[in-house]
């Protein structure tokens, strides 16, 4: 009676942590199933594929309802700080032969494969619905067909002009 109790006590928590998750109340989307833009309203934001659009229209609003802290589902956590980091060349935790985004290939990418809803292995995300729909998933699979890099090429561009030569290095020394 001791363990048959002890497990009915396991799965109670188990079930209340996932219920806790905020999968399938919609927040952050739109009556259509599309994230909502920056600030909740229907702005001029709209979602393109690169990874600050991606994680302000969907990782922020929708996926860190569950994917924050510490009972971050499988350690992901999907918030701006480590989002790139744990998701880009990353194994999956359930499918360790899959990589969590592996980049220029967005089919054999299991975040793709989770939202689409045919992993191997786990539900569909987000969990319980609602779902992404296809427009802002064909969104990620382009981020990551393109290399699923960390910053756009604005940013980049930004960065490399506003970063000065190396001193006592002309610029045909450095490669330029």
């Amino acid at each position: 009676m001791g363990v048959y109790l002890s497990l009915r006590v396991a799965s109670l928590a188990a079930l209340l942590a996932l219920a806790s998750c905020g999968g399938g109340s919609g927040d952050g989307l739109d009556s259509n199933g599309r994230p909502l833009p920056p600030g909740g309203g229907s702005g001029d934001g709209a979602l393109t594929p690169d990874l600050a659009s991606i994680q302000s229209h969907v990782f922020t609003p929708i996926c860190t309802a569950c994917h924050a802290g510490g009972s971050a589902p499988q350690g992901l956590h999907l918030d701006e700080a480590n989002a790139y980091t744990m998701l880009v060349g990353v194994p999956s935790n359930e499918v360790s032969s899959v990589l969590r985004v592996k980049p220029g290939d967005p089919d054999n990418s299991y975040i793709i494969q989770k939202l689409e809803g045919h992993a191997a292995v786990g539900a569909r995300m987000p969990f319980g619905g609602p779902y992404l729909d296809d427009a802002t998933i064909a969104v990620i699979r382009q981020w990551i067909t393109n290399g699923a890099h960390q910053a756009t090429a604005a940013t980049a561009v930004r960065s490399a002009a506003a970063t000065p030569p190396t001193v006592g290095v002309s610029r045909s020394e450095e490669g330029i």
